[in-house]
């Protein structure tokens, strides 16, 4: 690894973990710079904004998820087990975060439109759409809806998700998920 690449690494990981430990407003430019060791600079050289970088770290960390979650899904198990295995992995993580992190990644989620860029949309579509295609295969979702039924409701689902606190989400989800699987049938 690189000067270059350690400098960015110390950079992204001294910012995820500010986000475990203070509101995004409390983190400061200065703050992040002087923990990772290095210059303001240096630190507007590789990020445009502290909005950026903190993007950039929410991404990395969805990214990694979505990639768990696509596992999940192209392994044996069947619809209502993967489905469950998606839920219990996204609980984990959010419990394994700080309850601060996980309110960070809701503010920026609902402030910052820039957060799910293209490639992070791309990919989370296609794993829906992938999960989409197992419960239709094992007859669990309804051959009636097709793929684009299925994307408008996640997209209303998720815009109504964007103003709820993260324990309510994590206390309510077994609801919501009985709610969401069982309504489709």
């Amino acid at each position: 690894m690189n000067q270059t690449e350690k400098k960015k690494k110390a950079i992204l990981e001294t910012t995820f973990h500010l986000l475990n430990q203070k509101t995004i407003r409390e983190i400061t430019v200065d703050e992040i710079a002087h923990k990772a060791d290095v210059s303001k600079v240096t630190l507007f050289k590789y990020f445009h904004s502290k909005n950026q970088l903190i993007n950039q770290v929410i991404r990395q960390n969805l990214n990694q998820l979505s990639l768990e979650i696509k596992t999940l899904i192209e392994s044996n198990l069947d619809f209502n087990q993967t489905y469950q295995a998606i839920l219990q992995l996204k609980i984990q993580q959010l419990e394994h975060y700080q309850p601060i992190f996980s309110e960070n990644m809701m503010t920026q989620y609902t402030n910052s439109p820039e957060l799910l860029d293209d490639d992070a949309l791309s990919l989370q579509k296609q794993i829906y759409l992938l999960l989409f295609q197992k419960g239709q295969a094992e007859g669990k979702i309804s051959s009636d809806y097709s793929q684009e039924d299925f994307l408008l409701i996640l997209s209303i689902f998720n815009s109504g998700v964007k103003g709820l606190s993260m324990n309510l989400l994590i206390e309510k989800a077994e609801i919501v998920s009985r709610f969401f699987l069982n309504g489709w049938k």
